[in-house]
Formats: structure tokens, sequence, C-alpha cells
């Protein structure tokens, strides 16, 4: 029996040997073996002093501890293999108290090594309270963007943190750079070769030691999302952590968030679960003493396959690695072996758990405890055979786990040999459970291990494996710390336990369905009826009454929502959003995205599993009735896939939807919860801590416009309204990896996998800081990720083009860089997303926007991809050129866009971009590339130097919001060309309007100072300076212009954010100023043409006056000097009728000439007979009818009444009938206004006067006609010689006073009584110095001081008109016009805006005066007239003061005093030289000093005088009409809408498109149905949204879609029309449409129109909506006084 034995123990033992495993039965004859040689020992000795540094223990040798004893026992079912966690052995009291000593002495070493490791690595004020946040990590800095190495320690976590969020696994090697220990030009000494290098005394850090120190100083979240990134880069995570005192860590909490993907060989397919809830078999390895292998290189050798080698865990042969650890000994990492299925790749074929003990186990006794209690089996690593190991060994060798003993050497000595065999008998260890690494070479000891480790796991029962989560209680036992035993995360998780509690339903669409109701079908409806509203598809009917009915419908649903008021579920957490505030609601919301995750897992795996079963299913059934049984399974179940998710996302989307209605409805409060303001200020700031908002609801397919709205503003509260934002988006068709790449690329968690894993749009910030803040210009980073562009389940949709159309257009209007994802497996569906993007691509630079675009070219592995794909990149170009011309013709823009680069520059260097694959192998096994990380991280840093160098607009949040709602409300048109409104451009460009207006003003301003000196010296000259006063006025232009060029340039430079939006405007203001400069030269040529005809005309008058003057002079002096020599003295009354006698006598004997016969009647039918030589031939006709005698006339009246019979059009009715009459009413007035200016010149008549009224008649009356009629040529001139015959009399008036009032005879019988006075003080004293003085200063000063200031008051009325009123009424044509709608509105008369809509520039006109007048009236005290009046009498007065203090000293003569006078100034004053033959008896300086009291008098004069001015009258007398030179600043271009006649509202001077913000409903201008007698409530706005169509008399009455307005003339074509379906649109005239909605009816002799009552707007909202649209403060406007 005993050789049987032996023989068959032989035959075992030759079995086990060929598998690799020594034969428990036979290690006592081991040393007979041909393996075991005598030196054994001593290799192993060596080996040891050699180890892994790793595997050896520093802090204490293993005879120190032989003692050491495990205070728990193994507890595992030795037959099962399973761990049982309840038994445990009794602690060894004697044990632990020899050991205390030691333990106080470790946890000091610890601790002070702890402290020594985190000095380095300057982690210090991150250890306590303080820690790092996930925040902290993700913020953009120059230094994030640097690739290379640190240079100091204290660089080392942020390196290690940065590299580890973009997946890259060579994050751990960390590598140090010896530029500063090696020089290596530094001359060798021999006898320095064998001493110890500068390398070993180099201060680094091993990496454990770093790991273990970040996670010691990361926060809850931090610790999580280090832990899934290092899963995805399939490195070994912390498990039990070392902590201060030398105590653990179990890091469940840090674990939660990481799941895993597997499918076991034979399995049903592969499955998914979170890592700490996965029952798997869990195997630990510790090592005993020092070892001769590597226990962790060991590790990846035996879950490693050979073409899929990963370094899991580090070992000494990595980067720094060899260094001592000082903190990390007794650090426990897991990981995870998953098989894919597949037998050519799985190195095992079920899943299993791998903990690995650093340090060595016998001074780790809680890890060790726990290990030994938790696992199934455990593999301890032993360097040699010693006793007090195998009594170590004992204490969890007597437990259920099984042991393996890794022997890393052979067992040499008879000693050990039978400390082995003992050890083996009394254990009852089989053949398989010791394992010796002989002499072989690596791969064979590999192969053994793998062999054990499958055999082990195929023993174990996975049903009573232990998760994670169930390993709780054995930690606690262990006394090891668990972290999620924090009372944060213990109270937060009780919180999100409470509300996952309420989910009672386990059909998830079910408890959407009851809960969810703001985001449910109502929503879907909601976003159905805006579209609707903004395309009006079914409108059939009245478009504005379909429309207001969508909005009660809209406004019904929202309602239903708010009555079915909260669900508890949601109650509850709002609450825990408000009531919890910076980390706890973090951890709060991070464990309802958890849970709720689990949930959904758990429902979508087992459908998943159900679809797989019903397609296999499918396939096999041959039964026609089964197939189609089958196919409606497989949609029923594809349909629940698509609503089993229940997310965190979906609670935020039900609190954005709730604050979206709140917020529309305007409800202030509902149902407990905070006010919408508050709940946005709560999004915000999770918003900045690094939760995603969702921007576009991809179930509903709409933007909660409101929500998000009030959202950014509260993020613009929180950071500051100046922080600049720059917008990052990708696109790309579904399963391209977008979400991976910014996942990658900026470490955020937006959602992936494969198929369409995110929906709609999310947006997710980050703080950009330091340097690079500055060097960008941008405070935050803005991404958005998107949902795939031909997603495969919405193909089958008829939108799905338009929805991937709108998604790109929308993300693409949003960004300013936008990365085009293309993958290459995608290449086939390439040409479909390009068309896509190019036709967003197209709209954007249409409307002036210019994004950056980058194509990122996926799994591009080789490194010469750049080079290689040359003809690739051709092939693309051309694509690009082709799909280009394709949405060119599309968007009806091909004659601009021909070629790709017609619309983006693109950069070969930096428009493009090569990344690498994703994965290192393929399975579950399978690492992040380090390819993949490197690529992905050089076009990071590739996106930040071209977002440094483009030159765009740094919109901040306030612009983003108003972005997303320009470009959202343009997205819902079919037509986004047409309908985008870009509000930043309009804010800039009002801004810029706004100060073009004071240079436009400056530069007018000057020109009319100008003028009116030039007029003064042409007066005052005697010779012609035409030519010198042209090339003045032409410098004093150009340097104007300069100037304002100046100013324009300047404004382009200091508001360099507003000027890139600018930009093709700035060209446009270049042209305004250049036009503007010619205008002036022209305006002030004919002035001072004009001057020089009057000064001719008045020359002859002058030139006859002086000649009677010396006559009459010479006459005076001789009679004084007979008088003078009589004896008797005459008296006063005696001299006074000497002189009357003389005055009567010698005036008689003067010829006058007689005046020049002017014939009006005459040059009146002349110039009608020349202005329209078509119509000389019916003036002839008139002219014999009513014989010359132009009071035959019909009167005006008859003419207007008759207007109607004039009118040429097909359909004629009573409101066209009195329209004309009204319009031709107008005109009438107009151009009597007109007469009226012109014959209060003061001026002799013109003939050329007769063609400016004719020319002013023509353009009223084109101006008045509509699109309905027009005017015939018989009424036209019916019309001219109607005004003209009333023009007549008036112009023969002005004549005949010019005549009378210039009459020399008359002038100088003016002067007689100041003659008299000469007189009679030349005969009393003959000293006339005081007399000529105070005649002087009357006659000649007074009236050229009351000239020039009347010349120059009215330019002064309107500089004071411009400067005094903040809301900028009289700056800018916009602002002009919203005073007037606000003043219409204060004053609520329907005749004002009846006047107003039926003839807009009267009305303005008119306005603008009575607002001068009112103006000038206003102060306290004096009135604004007398003021300005004597601002200028003081500036003349100071003047001529300063030139008689001159002539003191300078002039010897009274005739030189008069010439420097006058000559010097003569540019402000008109004064006259000829003081006659009496000026030689002055004594000059008596004269100076008389002249001085007489000017302070003549000035207290004109004072009082001015005073007495009625403002009104006195306005109208200026020379210098303020009215007109005020109303040409912001007349515009008095172009009107050809529809509802709003005058257009643009700003800059020149422009070629006509706009209005505020159109209005066509019933107010008129017009009424063609079937009906009703006004039209209709409004431009929404007409070219709708599919309507409309004729008229510029269509020749042929029927044309509005939305084609522009194609029926030039002019249609020069107004833009943005579609507006909103209820608030145009309110104001919607407002006064539905208030005055009869009494227009009346006024146009037609039924009133359908009003509908929303249209009825409070005064306030009307308010709101016209500040936003003019970007005015209506409270400073003139008009809210």
């Amino acid at each position: 029996n005993d050789l049987d034995t032996d023989k068959e123990e032989t035959i075992q033992k030759e079995k086990e040997e060929d598998a690799g495993v020594i034969p428990s039965t036979e290690l006592a004859d081991l040393e007979a073996t041909d393996m075991i040689v005598e030196d054994t020992i001593q290799e192993v000795k060596e080996q040891d002093a050699e180890a892994d540094s790793t595997e050896v223990n520093h802090s204490a040798t293993a005879d120190v501890k032989e003692t050491a004893q495990a205070d728990g026992n193994i507890c595992c079912d030795k037959k099962t293999n399973t761990p049982a966690q309840n038994i445990y052995l009794q602690d060894n009291d004697k044990e632990k108290s020899e050991s205390m000593s030691d333990t106080n002495s470790d946890r000091y070493t610890w601790n002070s090594h702890a402290d020594e490791v985190l000095t380095k690595l300057g982690l210090i004020p991150y250890h306590k309270e303080k820690k790092i946040s996930l925040w902290n990590v993700l913020e953009i800095s120059a230094e994030s963007l640097e690739g290379s190495a640190p240079d100091y320690l204290k660089h080392l976590p942020w390196y290690f943190l940065r590299k580890i969020m973009r997946s890259d696994s060579s994050a751990v090697n960390i590598k140090c750079r010896f530029d500063d220990i090696i020089e290596t030009d530094k001359e060798l000494e021999s006898e320095k070769i064998f001493t110890t290098s500068d390398f070993s005394t180099f201060s680094w850090i091993h990496p454990l030691d770093l790991i273990v120190s970040v996670f010691l100083c990361s926060d809850a979240l931090l610790q999580q999302e280090l832990m899934v990134k290092m899963a995805s880069c399939q490195l070994a995570l912390p498990l039990l952590l070392p902590t201060w005192n030398n105590s653990y860590t179990f890091l469940l909490w840090a674990l939660r968030s990481v799941k895993k993907k597997w499918n076991p060989i034979g399995g049903t397919g592969f499955q998914e679960g979170h890592v700490v809830s996965l029952k798997f078999p869990t195997f630990s390895f510790l090592r005993i003493g020092n070892i001769s292998v590597s226990k962790s290189k060991t590790l990846n050798d035996i879950l490693s396959n050979k073409q899929q080698y990963q370094n899991i865990f580090l070992h000494h042969q990595m980067d720094s690695a060899d260094l001592s650890r000082k903190i990390s000994e007794g650090l426990a990492e897991t990981t995870w072996y998953l098989p894919c299925g597949s037998e050519s790749i799985d190195v095992y074929t079920q899943p299993f758990q791998i903990i690995n003990l650093r340090g060595d186990g016998q001074t780790a006794l809680e890890q060790v405890n726990f290990l030994t209690q938790v696992s199934s089996a455990v593999f301890v690593f032993l360097g040699d055979i010693t006793e007090s190991k195998l009594q170590y060994l004992e204490n969890f060798a007597k437990g259920n786990a099984q042991l393996y003993l890794v022997l890393t050497s052979d067992v040499i000595s008879e000693s050990s040999k039978n400390l082995l065999m003992t050890f083996v008998k009394k254990f009852s260890l089989v053949k398989k459970h010791v394992i010796m690494k002989h002499k072989e070479n690596d791969c064979r000891f590999t192969q053994k291990l793998q062999f054990v480790l499958q055999s082990a796991v195929d023993q174990c029962d996975q049903g009573n494996s232990l998760c994670l989560e169930d390993m709780i209680s054995v930690a606690r036992h262990c006394k090891i710390h668990i972290d999620e035993d924090d009372d944060k995360i213990t109270s937060t998780k009780k919180l999100s336990e409470n509300i996952i509690s309420l989910i009672k339903h386990e059909d998830v669409s079910c408890f959407k369905c009851s809960n969810f109701s703001f985001q449910g079908e109502t929503c879907k409806k909601l976003s159905d009826i805006e579209k609707e509203q903004s395309r009006l598809k079914n409108c059939s009917g009245n478009m504005e009454r379909y429309n207001t009915n969508l909005e009660r419908t809209k406004s019904h649903l929202r309602q239903s929502l708010l009555q079915k008021g909260l669900p508890e579920i949601m109650k509850s957490f709002i609450h825990n959003l408000i009531h919890l505030s910076g980390t706890e609601r973090q951890l709060f919301l991070q464990w309802m995205k958890k849970k709720l995750d689990s949930q959904s897992q758990t429902k979508m795996s087992a459908l998943r599993s159900q679809y797989k079963h019903t397609y296999e299913a499918l396939f096999k059934t041959k039964i026609e009735a089964e197939i189609k049984q089958k196919q409606t399974e497989l949609k029923k179940i594809n349909d629940e896939l698509s609503t089993a998710s229940l997310g965190l996302e979906h609670f935020m989307r039900e609190l954005g939807q709730i604050c979206e209605t709140l917020i529309t409805e305007k409800v202030e409060s509902f149902q407990g919860i905070p006010s919408a303001d508050t709940l946005a200020r709560i999004a915000a700031e999770l918003l900045l801590e690094g939760l995603p908002l969702e921007l576009l609801d991809g179930d509903a397919g709409t933007i909660p416009i409101r929500w998000v709205t009030a959202v950014l503003k509260q993020v613009s509260a929180l950071v500051g309204k100046d922080k600049h934002v720059f917008v990052l988006t990708v696109l790309g068709v579904q399963s391209t990896g977008k979400s991976t790449l910014l996942n990658t690329m900026f470490g955020l968690q937006f959602a992936v996998s494969s198929g369409r894993c995110t929906k709609g749009a999310f947006m997710q910030l980050l703080k950009i800081t330091g340097s690079l803040q500055s060097q960008l210009g941008y405070d935050f980073l803005m991404i958005i990720d998107t949902e795939g562009l031909k997603a495969p389940e919405l193909q089958s949709l008829t939108d799905a083009y338009e929805h991937d159309n709108e998604l790109a257009t929308l993300v693409i209007g949003l960004s300013d860089m936008t990365l085009l994802n293309m993958s290459m497996e995608h290449s086939s569906e390439m040409k479909d997303i390009l068309q896509i993007v190019l036709h967003a691509f197209i709209r954007m630079k249409v409307v002036g926007k210019k994004p950056v675009c980058v194509f990122v070219h996926q799994n591009v592995g080789d490194i010469s991809a750049p080079d290689q794909n040359l003809m690739a990149h051709k092939f693309l170009m051309d694509q690009l050129d082709e799909v280009t011309r394709a949405a060119a013709k599309m968007e009806k823009c091909e004659a601009k866009f021909n070629k790709f680069t017609d619309i983006m520059a693109f950069d070969n260097n930096t428009s493009k971009g090569y990344i690498a694959g994703l994965w290192h192998g393929c399975g579950p096994m399978a690492s992040v590339s380090k390819g993949y990380s490197a690529s992905v991280f050089n076009l990071k840093k590739a996106l930040f130097k071209t977002i440094q160098t483009c030159n765009k607009y740094k919109p901040t949040f306030n612009d983003f919001y108003k972005l997303v709602h320009d470009t959202w409300n343009a997205v819902k048109m079919e037509n986004f060309i047409f309908s985008f409104k870009n509000t930043l451009a309009a804010e800039a460009y009002h801004h810029l309007t706004m100060e073009y207006a004071d240079w436009d003003w400056e530069m007018r301003r000057a020109v009319q100072q100008w003028t009116v000196e030039a007029e003064n010296r042409i007066e005052a000259s005697e010779t012609d300076i035409y030519r010198s006063l042209k090339t003045e006025l032409s410098e004093l232009v150009t340097e104007r212009q300069t100037a304002a060029l100046e100013h324009l340039e300047k404004y382009f430079n200091d508001n360099t954010e507003k000027a890139k939006l600018l930009v093709e405007y700035k060209q446009r203001f270049i042209n305004s100023i250049e036009t503007l400069a010619k205008d002036l030269i022209i305006s002030a040529s004919d002035r001072c043409q004009d001057a020089i005809q009057r000064n001719k005309s008045f020359k002859k008058i002058r030139a006859l006056k002086t000649s009677y003057k010396i006559k009459l002079e010479q006459c005076i002096f001789e009679q004084l000097e007979k008088c003078k020599k009589e004896n008797s003295k005459l008296n006063d009354e005696e001299l006074s009728d000497f002189f009357n006698k003389m005055w009567d006598k010698e005036t008689n004997s003067i010829p006058v000439p007689q005046p020049k016969n002017i014939n009006i009647e005459a040059d009146m039918e002349s110039k009608l007979r020349d202005y329209i030589p078509a119509m000389s031939a019916g003036v002839n006709k008139k002219i014999k009818e009513i014989k010359g005698k132009w009071y035959n006339l019909p009167s005006m009246k008859a003419i207007l009444t008759n207007a109607f019979n004039f009118v040429t059009a097909p359909f004629k009715n009573k409101t066209d009938k009195k329209m004309a009459e009204q319009k031709a009413l107008s005109v009438e007035e107009q151009c009597g206004m007109f007469v009226d200016r012109i014959v209060s010149h003061d001026r002799d008549y013109d003939p050329s006067d007769w063609l400016a009224l004719l020319h002013k008649i023509h353009e009223n009356i084109t101006e008045q006609q509509t699109d309905r009629f027009s005017f015939s040529s018989e009424f036209l001139l019916e019309f001219s010689l109607g005004v003209c015959a009333s023009a007549l009399p008036k112009f023969k008036d002005m004549h005949g006073k010019f005549v009378e009032k210039n009459d020399p005879l008359k002038l100088l019988a003016r002067e007689k009584e100041n003659y008299f006075c000469l007189f009679k003080e030349l005969y009393k004293t003959n000293d006339i110095s005081q007399t000529m003085a105070g005649t002087y200063a009357e006659n000649f000063l007074k009236p050229a001081i009351f000239q020039a200031i009347e010349k120059r008051l009215g330019s002064d009325i309107v500089n004071d008109m411009k400067t005094s009123y903040p809301g900028g009424e009289f700056k800018t044509r916009m602002n002009f016009h919203v005073a007037i709608m606000y003043d219409l509105h204060i004053k609520d008369s329907f005749k004002n805006y009846y006047d107003f809509i039926s003839n807009s520039t009267f009305y303005e006109e008119k306005w603008l005066r009575d607002r001068i007048v009112q103006h000038c009236k206003i102060n306290e005290g004096h009135t604004r007239l007398f003021e300005l009046g004597t601002d200028i009498l003081k500036m003349l007065v100071n003047m001529l003061t300063k030139e008689v203090n001159n002539a003191k000293i300078n002039c010897e003569t009274i005739e030189e005093f008069f010439n420097k006078v006058k000559e010097s100034v003569q540019s402000h004053l008109v004064i006259s030289s000829d003081m006659g033959t009496f000026a030689s008896l002055i004594d000059l300086q008596c004269f100076l000093k008389y002249l001085e009291t007489d000017i302070d008098k003549i000035q207290k004069d004109i004072e009082a005088e001015i005073d007495q001015w009625e403002v009104d009258t006195k306005i109208k007398s200026l020379p210098s009409s303020p009215t007109e030179v005020l109303y040409d600043t912001l007349a515009g271009c008095r172009k009107y809408c050809f529809w509802c006649g709003a005058p257009c509202e643009c700003t800059e001077p020149g422009h070629v498109t006509h706009s209005t913000n505020y159109h209005r409903p066509q019933g107010v201008n008129g017009y009424r149905w063609e079937n009906t007698t009703n006004l039209v409530n209709e409004i431009c706005t929404t007409l070219v949204a709708s599919n309507s169509r409309f004729r008229n008399k510029d269509t020749n009455w042929q029927y044309v879609p509005c939305k084609d307005y522009k194609s029926v003339n030039d002019y249609y074509k020069s107004w833009d029309i943005t579609p507006d379906t909103s209820l608030i649109g145009s309110s104001y005239w919607k407002a006064v449409f539905y208030k005055y909605n009869k009494l227009f009816a009346n006024e146009y002799v037609c039924l009133p129109g359908d009003v509908p009552s929303e249209w009825n707007f409070d005064w306030k909202v009307v308010c709101e909506h016209m500040a936003e649209a003019y970007n005015v403060t209506l409270d400073s406007l003139c008009v809210c006084e």
C-alpha cells in the first residue's frame, strides 16, 4: 500500500509540476529536486537588497514585527471560498498590548512624514477644513496649458490633478527634471566616478505618496471625480487610505461614481454597474517581509494579456517609483478584472476584484484583518520561511478564506522546509495553495499564478460574495473609518433617500407624467405652439387673431399646470436646494444623481436584455405573424427605453420649466416655493459650482428662454457685470465622441456612452484665472455640449433634417468657437453634416456674426497624420466648396458665396486638429489611450492660442443671454437670415450713434457759425471775398472732418469690445462724415452766394443813401455856419423850425430813381411751365380760362374736396377718398408754412422762390401717395396752381415791404432826429463828441448787436436743446421718435395720434417747434431765451469794450477808430464806418470816454428789450430757424414703411437700408380688408413671418407672398422687416389701435378692426418693451418731466 501510495503521489506530483504547482505532500523532499541549488539563500539575500522598494517596509523590519498578530480572524467558508463576515476571533489582548508602543511610535512617524510631504508639495493649506475642490482643478490657467514636467515639488499635485482629469494615465509617471542637477559640461573628476550620484540625493517623491497626499487634501466631490478618471486610465484606485494618527479611511463614497461594464464568457451580454454594488469575488494580495520580486508588477502581469498590457499598479520600474515611500505604507488599492466575452482576449472567464496592500503585512494589522475578512482568497507573498512569519499567517489561515502562499524563491534550508511542511499539514493546504517561483522566467511564473487565480475564481460562489457596500460593517469592526460616516455626507444621503422614496411607480414614464407635468406633454405642446407662432404655417385667416388665440392657448396650458400644483417630490427637492448651501448642496445633488442613475440603470438594463432576446427571437422565427409581433414588441421596448431614464437633469429641467411658467404668467408666489428670482439665483450658483445647466430641452426641443435668461442674469450679478465669457461648442454626428472630447479636454462630466446619451444642449462654466485671463481678455469659458446630429432614432421623423439644422444654427449662433467633430467611421455622413453646418455659418456671416470653426478629425492614430492627410484635406476642401455652393443657393446667397473660404477664414495650421483613437486595447480592461489624451491636450493648447489671437467682441453674461434670446427667436423662424436681430450689435450701434450725433453737431455748428461770420464779412466788405471764403470753408470743413474721423477712430480704440461688433459699420460712418462734409460745404457756399447777391442789391441802395447823405450833411454844415454868423441867438424851437425847413427843402430836391418793375405773376407762370414741361399746355389752358386773373381759380377747399376724383387706383372706396383729401390738405398746410418761412426772411422776392415752392409741392405730394393710390398729373397741376395762387399775394407783399423798407429817402428820414441833435449841439457848443458817441452806440452798435444776436441765437438754441436733455431725445432720430410717441401717450388725444400717423413729418416739425418754444420759456425768473440772448450780448459787449480800450492806445483819429473797430469785429458785427462830414469835428478821447458809458447803456437797453421778447414770435422771426436746424439733424431719411407708414428710425446718415423697431397695425393707416369694410389689424412683422400674400399698385395688383416683399422693387428691398410674431411686439401701437379702434374707423369711414382684448396692454408693460426695443431710458425723456 505504501508503494502504491508513493507511486500515485509520484504521478500526481508530475501532473502538478507540469501545471506549475509544487505538490504539498512532497515539500519535505524539495532539496532533492534538480531545481534547487546550494546558493539559493545567498541569491535571495542579494535579491532582497535590490527588491522593489514599493514592496519593502522601510519603517520597520520583519524581525521587529515578528510577534505582531492580527486582531481578527479570516472569516471565509473554505468549501465555498466566500467570505463569512459574522465570524470573528477574539482579540489577543496580550499581543495588542505588546504592540501598543510600536503603534504610538508609528503614529508619530506617519504624522511627521505627512507634514513633511504635504509641506514639500505645498498642500498644507488644504489638509484640514479647506480642501481642494473640483472647481479649483477645472479652472483654466496658463499653468494648466503647460504639459511639461514641473520644476518644483509644490507644482507636482496640480500637474498630477490636471493630467488625471484629462484621463492621462501618464499622470503617475512623475518625472523629475534634472536640468538643474546635472551640469553636462562639467569636467568629470576620476575619483568621483564611483561616488554616489547627485540623483540619489535629489529630493523628489514617490507617486503613491503623491496620490495619498492628493486624496487627503481633496474634497469629497473631487475624490469621486479622481476615482472616475483613474478608473478610465485602468489605474488602481485607493480603497484604504492612510490618514492622520496611523488610521485608515475606507473610501466608499469616493468610489460611488465609478461604473464598470463587462461580459463574462458564456454570459447573456454586456452588464453594467457601480463598483460599490458589484458582488464579485475579492482576492487580496499582500506580502510578509521582504521578497525578491515586485508584487505589484506581478499583479499587472497576471491581469493583462500580452497584447494589452496595463500598468494598473505602480511598481519600482516606473518613474520615481524606486524612491522610498513616506506615507503610502499600508495603502490598500483595488481594481477589477472584467472580461469582454472573447476567449482570445480574456485572461479570465469571470469578473473579480483585486485588493493590493502596500508595504509589509506584518505592520498593517488593521488592513490585513479587514482584507482577510472580506476576501474570497488571500495571496501572501513570502521571500523566505521563518517561524515568526508562519505564526503571523496562522492568525488568518484558521479562517474561512482560502490562503495561497506565493514563495518568491526556493526553500533551501532544512529548517524552512520543515516549518513549511508543518504549516501545510496543520491547515490542510493542497498543492495549488503553494506557488513557488523557481529559477524560471517571469512568463512561466505568471502563467502559474494565472492558472491558480482562475482556479480560485471558479471555486467562488459569486452570489455570496461581498460588494464594497457590504464591507462597511467589517471595516467598522476593524476600526477603519468610513468616508461616508462624515456628517454632511450622511445627512445629505438621508435627504436624497427621502426624495427617492417618493418615487413609488415602477413605470418611470408614469412617474414622470404625474410628478413632472411641467416638462411633459404640455411642454411639448407649448413648444409646438411657439414655433407655430413664429412660422404661422397653419394660419388661414386673420393672423393677429390667430396669433392671439395661440397666445391664449399657451396661457391656458400654463394655467392648467399651475392649477395642478406641485407634487411633494418637487417641493422637497426645491426645499433642499434652497436650505442647503455650498458643499452640502453639492453632496445632496451628487447623492440624487447616483441614486437616480442606479434606478434608471436597473430598469434600462432589463429593457436592453429584453430587447436582445426579442431581437434574437425575431431572426429565428419564420412565421409572418410572429415576425410582425416581434417587430411590434421591439418598437415598444425602444419607446420604453427612450422614456425609462430618470436623472437629476429631469429634476433640474422641471425646476426650470416651473420658473419659466411663473415668470411668463407673472406669478409672484406659488405653492410656498421661493420666487423665480431666488430659484434662478440658486441655479446660477450651481452653474458656477460646476453643475451643467440645460440650455435646450432635448425632449421638447425648446429653450425655456425666460428661465435661462434669469439664470444668466443672476450669474452676471454674482460674478460681476463686466466679466467676459467665451463660448465654445461642439457639433458632430452622433457617437463621434463629442462629450468624451470635452470631458478629456476640460475634465468635465458630460454623459458619455455609445448612442444618444446627450439630448438637447447643456452648458457648463469654467473659470479662467491668472495671467491667462489677462492674455485672453476672458474671465470664463462657457462650454456647450450638444446631442449628435444624424441620430438614427430621429431619422424616421419627417422633420429630422430640420431638427439638425435648427440645432446647428443655434449652437453656432451662440458660440465664439465651434469644434466640428468628424469621426473617420462616419465619413459617409460627412457631406450631410457639412451641409447642415455650412447653412448655419452662411447665416452667421450674413447677419454679421463671425464664429471660429475648428475641424477635429477623430481616430487618426498615425503620428504623421497631418502630412499623410494632405490629399484627404484637399478632398475635404473640395467637398466644403461644393457644399458651400449648394447651401448658399438654398439660402439665396449664391452670388456672395462660391467657396468655403468666402464664408470663413481657414488656416491650415489652426483650423483643424487630429485626435488619436480613444482606447488603448479593447473591452472593459482597455484604458484611455495616452495618445488620445496627448492629442486632445495639444488641441486644447492650439484652441487657446487661437482664442488669444482672434479679435472678437468679448461678450459679458448680460450680452450672452441677449444673444441666446435673439438666436433662439431667429431659429424658431424658418428663414434665419431674414429674422435675426442682433441685440448686442443694436446696443453697440445705438451707443455709437449717440456719440456720432455729437460729432455731427460739432461739424454742423462750426460751419453754421462760420457761415454767419462769412455773411457778416460779405456784408461789411466792399470787395469780392468769395474765393478767400471758399478756401477758408474748405480748410474749416477739412479740419472738422478730420476731428470727427479722429473721434471715430478714438471711439473704436477706446471701446474695443463694442468696436468688434461694429466693424462693418465703421466705413459707413466714415462715409457719413465725408458726405456730411460735402453737404456742409455746398450749404455754406450757397448761403455765401446768397449773401453776395443780397449785398449786391443792397450796394445800390447804400450807394444812393450815401450820396444823399453826403449832400444833405454838406447842406446842414453850410446852414449851420450861416446860423452862427447871425447876431441873434436862436432858441431850441427856432433851431427846430430852421432845421425842418432846411431838411424838407433838401430832401425834396434829391432825385428819386423809379423802382424796378417786377412782374411776379409772369415769373410764376414761367416757372410753372419750366418746372414740369409736360404740364405747360395745361398751365396755358388754365391761364386762358381765368383770363390771367388768378383769383378766378377754384378755391383750395374745392381742389382738396375733389382730390379723390384725380386719384388713380383700380379699387376705390370711401376710406381712400377720405385719405386722399386728408393727405392733400396736409400737403397744402405744409406748403403754406413753407411760403410763410420764405416771406419771413429779410430779403427781396426772388423768382427762384417759385421753383423752391414747386419742388416742395412735388416732394410732399409724392410722399403722401400710398401703395393703394396715386395722385394724377391733372391733380398735381390743379394743386400746384392753387398753392401758387395762394402764395402770389404773399410774394407781392414781400417785395413791397422790402422796397419800402429800403427806400433811401425813408432811410434818411429815420435819421432826421439824429441830424437835428448834431445840428443843435454844434450850434451851441461846437463839440459833438458826446452826441456822436451816443449816436454811434444807438444807431450803429445797437442794431448791429441785435442783428448778431438774432443770427447766432438759432444755432445756440439748438445747441442748448442737444446738451440739456440726458435722454438724448434731440440727439438721434430714434430717441426723437420715442419722445414723440411718449408725448402722444401722455396727451392721450386721438387727433394727435391721427395727425402724426397721417403726416409724420408735418407733425414732427410742429411738435419740435412747440418743444423749442417750451424749452426757451422754461427757467426761473427770466426765460431761457433771455439767458441765451444775453450770453451772446455779453460776448459781443466784451469784444467791443476790448476794442475801445485798444483804440485809446493805438488810434489817433476818429476815422481810424471807426475803420479799425469795423474791421476787427466784422465777423461778429456788421458796423457801418460812415459817420459823415461831422466825424472830423469829434475829439477821439472824449468820444471814447462817452462811448464806454453809452455801450453800458445800450447793453442794459438790449437786455430789457430781450426780456420783453415774446418767445414764440421771436423764434419764428429768427434768420436761422432753430426748428429747421434741429429738425435737419433729427428728421432722418424721411422714408416710411410701404405697408403701415411707420417712419424709418435709422440714425446713421446716408444709410441705404431702412427699418423701424415698431411697425403699426395697418388699420391705423387706413387699410381695410379687401372683401370687407373692417380695418386691418395685421402688423408688418407678423405678415412677413406668415404665408400671407399682398397686392397693390407697386405689384401691379398681382399677389406676392409677404415673405418675398423685397422682390417687388428697390424701395421694398431697401426695407428690413424683422419677423416678430410675439404678442408684445409693437405693443405701443397695438394698445393705441385697441383704444381708438372706433375713432380710426370713423375717420376712415369704415368698420372697426377685429382687435384682440390682449392688445389692451398696461402702460408699464409697454414702457418696458419700448425701453428694451429702443435702448432708451424712458424716465430720462423731457416729456416725462
